[in-house]
C-alpha cells in the first residue's frame, strides 16, 4: 500500500518537478535607451541567445528567461518627470511583475543620474547599466574611482600640463571635481567645460583656446556619437589636437576611421574592454564590435542574470523568489550567485565582488593618429593578480599600479626614431671638425675614416640635451626612451612648397608618421605648427649679423670723392673755371679795379696784377677754401661775384663735410645696425643668409619687416644666398670692402667665426628673436612628455650648463682684447688712405713744380736774375708815395665808386 502510494505521488509530482519554468526579468528604458526600441531589440536577441538550448547550458533545458519591457516614461514626460515620481512609478510596476531581477539605466528622467543606485538599495537584485557607485546594485560599468585612476595615470604619463575637460552629467562632474582636487599635486591647469545640449555652439570657444589637449567624459554616452561628428565637422579633430575619450568603447569605429578620419587628423586615445563579442547572436545590422559600452553591457546584463539563475537552480534545485516590494529588507537569494558569475562577454570579463562592483576586467588603451590610430598603447586591469593568473605571466607594469602604458612607438615598434640635421654647434658628428677644418692640428694625424662604433658618435647642444632627457624620462618618469638617430642632409629642416602646400625634409617625415621626434636647431614657427607639434622652447637667442671686422676692411683709395656724384664734381670744376675767368675779366676791364687804377697812377704796378689770370685763380681758391687774400676787389661787380662765390663755396664745403663722415665710416655701417629697421634702411651692406638655415626659415615664414628682410635677400641680383655656412664665411673674408654680410643665429655664427684668422665680427643688437624646440607629429604624446622633461632641466639649470660647453679646440678668436674689440669703432689707416694719397700727391706735385721753376729760372735768367730783381725793388715807389702823387688821398670817396 505504501509502495503504491509512493508511485502515485511520483507520477503526479514528477511532471511538476520537471516542468519548464519561465523567469521574468524587467528591463526599463528612458530617453535614449527607449529610442527606436534599440535596447529592446538587444535584450530580445540576448533572451533568444539564452533560451536557445544549443549546448550553451546557461539554463536547464526547457527553462526560459522572459524580458518584460517597461518604458516608464514617454518622451514628452522626460523633461518634466522628477526623480521621486520616477522612483514611485518604477516601484509601483514591480508589485505586479514578480520579476526575479531588474535591468535599469539612468536615463529615466532628467534628474535620474542616481536612480540606479537608489533602486539598487531598495530592490534586489538590480543590475545597472550606468554608474551606481556606493549602492547595493550590481554595476555593469567599472566604478568611477577606477576610471578616475586610469585616466589620471594616462594624463600623467602624457605629461599634460594644460587641458580641457569636456563633461556631462553627474559622473562627469564628479570626475572633474576629483581631478581638480589633484591638479596641484600633478601641476595641472585644467579648464572644465560642461557639454551643452547643442554642442555646436561651443566649438568656436574651443577653437579659440590655445590648449589643444581635451579629455572627454560623459554620463550619457548616447550623446558621444553626435559630439564626435560635430567635433569632426568643426575641425576639433584636425591636426594638432589630442583627444582622450574617457568613456569605454567610444563611437570611433573602423568605418569612421576609414571614411572620415583619414590624413592629418587629431591624435586619439581611446579605451576598449577586452571582450568576446563573437559568442553572441544579434539581429541588429550594426556588428557588436561597433557597439558602445552600454549596448554591450545591456546584452551582458541579461546573460549574467541567466548565468546566475542557472547556478542557483543547480545549487538549490529551484529558481529564486522575487522580492515583493521596493524598500523591503529582504534581499533576493540570486545576489549570492550573481557574485559567482565569471565569463567574458561583449563588455569584457563579467564578475562582481561582494559589493556588486565590476571586477577582473581588462581595458585596452589605443593611442595614435592616421594609420596608427589602432595601435595598442597599454592596458588597465582591475586586479593585477587575476590578470597574472589568466595570462600566466608577470605584470609588466610597476608594482601596485594597475595601468601599464607601453613606451610610445609609432614609426618603429623597436625604438623612437629621431631625425637630426647637422648644424654646428647644435648637432654634428664627432668627425665634423676633422672633415670641415682638416688643417686643425688636433686632427692632423687621425684617420679620415669615421668610426660608427663610437659609443657617442655625435656631439652638440642638442645631443647633450637628448642624453639628459633620456635620464629624466627613464629614471623619473618611468618611461622607456630607447631611440635611434637618423642624420639628415644639411638644411633639410623642411620647407613648404607654396604651389602644392606640401612640406619636405624632417617636417614631411613627421607628418607621414615616418619619424617620432626631430631635434637640432629647428625653428618654431606658426607655419609649421599647423602640421606638426613643438615642445616648449629649450633655447632662445637673437639673430645677428656676421661681417668682416672693420679693422680689416679696405675702402677705395679715393672714396673721399664719394660724398658728391661724379657729375657734381665736373659741374663744380666747370663753375670754378667760369668764376676764375669772370674774375680775371672783371679785374682787367673794370675801371675801378686795380689794373685801371694803376694806369691812372692810383696804384702800383704790383697792385695792378691783383686780378691777373693766375692771381684770379688763387683768389677764387682762397675764397672757396675760406682763406684770406692780400687785396680785395674794388669794384661792386667783382664784390658781388665774390660774395655769391663765397656763399656757394660755403654751402658746398658744409655739404661735402657733412657727407664725408659717412664715407669714412662705410666700413662701420654694419656696426651701427641694431635691428631690422636699421638693416633695411641702409644700402651699404649687402646682407644674405645660408639657404634653409634656421635664420633663413625664420625670415621666410614670418611677416612684417622680417619678411621684408627675406624678400630683399631673395630678390637681389647679387646672389646673396649661400648653400653652406662655410661658403658664406669664405665669401665674407674675401670681400675686402666689407660690403657683404650674412644674418644668422648668434651661436651658429660664433662657431664659424671664432677661427683664425680673427677677421670676422658679429654685430647687431637683435635682428629677430629665434627659438629652437623639438618637434613631434601633430598630437603626439611625446610632445608633452618631452616638454615636461625640458621644463625640469630648465628649472634645475642643466640646460644652462649644456650651453656653456664647447665642442671644438680650434676656436681661438673668442678671447679678443679690449683694444682689438674697440678698434671696430676707430678710424683706421685704410679709412684715411685717400687723404694720405692726396697729401702725398700735393707734396709730390709741389716738389715737381719747384724743380721745374728752378730749372726754368736757371736756364733763362742765370746770375742776372738777382741783379734785375734788386733794381726793380729800388726803383719801385711805395704805396704811400703813389697815393700822394696821384692825389688819391685827397678824395677817398672815389674808392667806393
Amino acid at each position: 500500500m505504501n509502495r503504491a502510494l509512493l508511485w502515485v505521488c511520483a507520477v503526479v509530482l514528477l511532471p511538476a518537478l520537471t516542468s519548464a519554468e519561465t523567469i521574468k526579468v524587467v528591463s526599463l528604458y528612458g530617453k535614449y535607451t527607449g529610442k527606436d526600441d534599440h535596447y529592446k531589440q538587444i535584450l530580445t536577441d540576448a533572451s533568444t541567445y539564452i533560451n536557445d538550448a544549443a549546448g550553451r547550458g546557461l539554463l536547464p533545458t526547457g527553462d526560459q528567461v522572459n524580458v518584460i519591457h517597461d518604458q516608464v516614461l514617454a518622451d514628452k514626460d522626460y523633461e518634466t518627470m522628477t526623480l521621486s515620481k520616477s522612483l514611485y512609478s518604477v516601484c509601483n510596476d514591480f508589485r505586479s511583475t514578480e520579476a526575479s531581477a531588474v535591468i535599469l539605466p539612468n536615463d529615466l528622467c532628467k534628474e535620474c543620474y542616481d536612480v540606479g543606485g537608489i533602486i539598487g538599495d531598495a530592490y534586489s537584485p538590480v543590475i545597472t547599466l550606468d554608474q551606481a557607485d556606493g549602492s547595493k546594485a550590481f554595476k555593469m560599468r567599472p566604478i568611477l574611482s577606477d576610471m578616475d585612476e586610469m585616466l589620471t595615470e594616462v594624463i600623467d604619463h602624457f605629461k599634460w600640463r594644460d587641458f580641457v575637460i569636456l563633461y556631462e552629467g553627474k559622473s562627469g562632474r564628479l570626475l572633474v571635481e576629483s581631478m581638480a582636487a589633484k591638479s596641484s599635486m600633478y601641476g595641472w591647469q585644467l579648464i572644465p567645460i560642461e557639454i551643452k545640449e547643442n554642442f555646436a555652439t561651443q566649438t568656436e570657444h574651443l577653437l579659440n583656446l590655445s590648449i589643444k589637449n581635451i579629455l572627454c567624459f560623459v554620463t550619457s554616452e548616447d550623446i558621444l556619437e553626435d559630439l564626435v561628428n560635430i567635433a569632426f565637422e568643426s575641425r576639433l579633430l584636425s591636426n594638432g589636437w589630442h583627444w582622450i575619450f574617457g568613456n569605454l568603447n567610444p563611437p570611433i569605429t573602423k568605418q569612421f576611421l576609414e571614411q572620415k578620419y583619414r590624413h592629418n587628423m587629431a591624435f586619439l586615445t581611446r579605451f576598449k574592454v577586452v571582450s568576446n563579442e563573437l559568442r553572441y547572436y544579434s539581429s541588429i545590422g550594426k556588428p557588436i564590435r561597433e557597439w558602445q559600452f552600454r549596448e554591450r553591457a545591456t546584452y551582458d546584463a541579461l546573460v549574467a542574470i541567466a548565468t546566475a539563475l542557472g547556478i542557483h537552480r543547480a545549487r538549490e534545485s529551484r529558481f529564486p523568489s522575487s522580492v515583493p516590494v521596493c524598500g523591503s529588507s529582504e534581499r533576493s537569494s540570486l545576489e549570492t550567485y550573481l557574485r559567482q558569475v565569471n565569463f567574458r562577454g561583449a563588455s569584457g570579463d563579467v564578475a562582481f565582488d561582494r559589493n556588486g562592483n565590476r571586477v577582473n576586467y581588462t581595458i585596452n588603451m589605443y593611442s595614435g593618429k592616421d594609420r596608427y590610430a589602432e595601435n595598442l598603447a597599454g592596458y588597465f586591469v582591475q586586479d593585477i593578480q587575476t590578470w597574472e593568473q589568466i595570462n600566466n605571466q608577470r605584470w609588466p607594469g610597476q608594482p601596485r599600479k594597475r595601468m601599464y602604458i607601453q613606451p610610445f612607438r609609432q614609426s618603429d615598434v623597436r625604438f623612437i626614431k629621431i631625425l637630426a640635421v647637422p648644424e654646428p654647434p647644435f648637432f654634428m658628428r664627432k668627425d665634423w671638425e676633422r672633415i670641415q677644418y682638416p688643417t686643425n692640428r688636433r686632427y692632423k694625424r687621425q684617420s679620415p675614416d669615421y668610426d660608427d662604433s663610437e659609443e657617442e658618435p655625435y656631439e652638440g647642444f642638442s645631443w647633450e640635451l637628448l642624453k639628459k632627457i633620456k635620464v629624466v624620462m627613464e629614471e623619473e618618469m618611468n618611461v622607456e626612451f630607447n631611440y635611434e638617430i637618423t642624420l639628415m642632409s644639411r638644411g633639410q629642416y623642411g620647407s613648404l612648397d607654396l604651389s602644392t602646400g606640401e612640406w619636405n625634409g624632417m617636417i614631411r617625415d613627421l607628418i607621414d608618421g615616418d619619424a617620432d621626434v626631430a631635434i637640432g636647431a629647428l625653428t618654431e614657427m606658426s607655419a609649421r605648427e599647423a602640421d606638426i607639434d613643438f615642445t616648449i622652447p629649450w633655447y632662445r637667442n637673437q639673430i645677428k649679423l656676421l661681417i668682416l671686422h672693420p679693422s680689416w676692411s679696405f675702402e677705395y683709395p679715393f672714396s673721399i670723392v664719394y660724398p658728391m656724384h661724379l657729375t657734381a664734381w665736373f659741374t663744380l670744376l666747370a663753375g670754378f673755371i667760369m668764376v676764375c675767368a669772370l674774375v680775371a675779366l672783371l679785374g682787367h676791364f673794370s675801371p675801378y679795379e686795380w689794373r685801371r687804377r694803376a694806369e691812372r697812377g692810383e696804384a702800383t704796378e704790383e697792385e695792378s696784377q691783383t686780378f691777373s689770370l693766375h692771381n684770379s685763380i688763387m683768389y677764387v681758391l682762397s675764397t672757396g677754401f675760406l682763406q684770406s687774400y692780400t687785396r680785395g676787389p674794388r669794384s661792386w661787380s667783382l664784390r658781388i661775384l665774390s660774395a655769391f662765390w663765397f656763399w656757394f663755396s660755403l654751402c658746398i664745403v658744409f655739404i661735402y663735410a657733412f657727407n664725408l663722415n659717412s664715407v669714412f665710416k662705410f666700413s662701420k655701417t654694419a656696426i651701427r645696425v641694431k635691428d631690422t629697421h636699421d638693416l633695411l634702411f641702409q644700402d651699404i651692406i649687402n646682407f644674405g643668409a645660408v639657404r634653409f638655415s634656421p635664420s633663413y626659415d625664420f625670415y621666410r615664414y614670418n611677416e612684417g619687416q622680417y619678411r621684408q628682410v627675406f624678400d630683399r635677400m631673395l630678390n637681389s641680383d647679387q646672389n646673396l644666398l649661400e648653400d653652406r655656412l662655410e661658403d658664406a664665411v669664405y665669401r665674407i673674408r674675401r670681400q675686402w670692402d666689407a660690403r657683404y654680410a650674412i644674418v644668422g643665429e648668434e651661436r651658429i655664427l660664433q662657431y664659424a667665426a671664432d677661427r683664425k684668422p680673427c677677421r670676422l665680427f658679429i654685430t647687431g643688437k637683435t635682428l629677430g628673436r629665434i627659438a629652437f624646440s623639438m618637434a613631434t607629429p601633430s598630437g603626439s604624446p611625446l610632445r608633452d612628455q618631452l616638454s615636461y622633461a625640458i621644463r625640469l632641466l630648465q628649472e634645475r639649470g642643466e640646460i644652462d650648463k649644456i650651453l656653456e660647453m664647447s665642442f671644438s679646440d680650434n676656436l681661438r678668436c673668442s678671447g679678443d682684447s679690449i683694444w682689438e674689440n674697440e678698434t671696430k669703432k676707430s678710424f683706421t689707416i685704410h679709412d684715411l688712405q685717400g687723404l694720405y694719397y692726396l697729401l702725398f700727391i700735393g707734396m709730390a706735385g709741389s716738389a715737381i713744380i719747384f724743380v721745374i721753376e728752378w730749372l726754368v729760372n736757371a736756364l733763362l735768367f742765370g746770375n742776372g736774375w738777382q741783379r734785375r730783381s734788386a733794381g726793380r725793388t729800388q726803383s719801385r715807389p711805395t704805396q704811400n708815395q703813389a697815393f700822394v702823387k696821384s692825389g688819391q688821398g685827397k678824395d677817398d670817396n672815389r674808392d667806393w665808386l
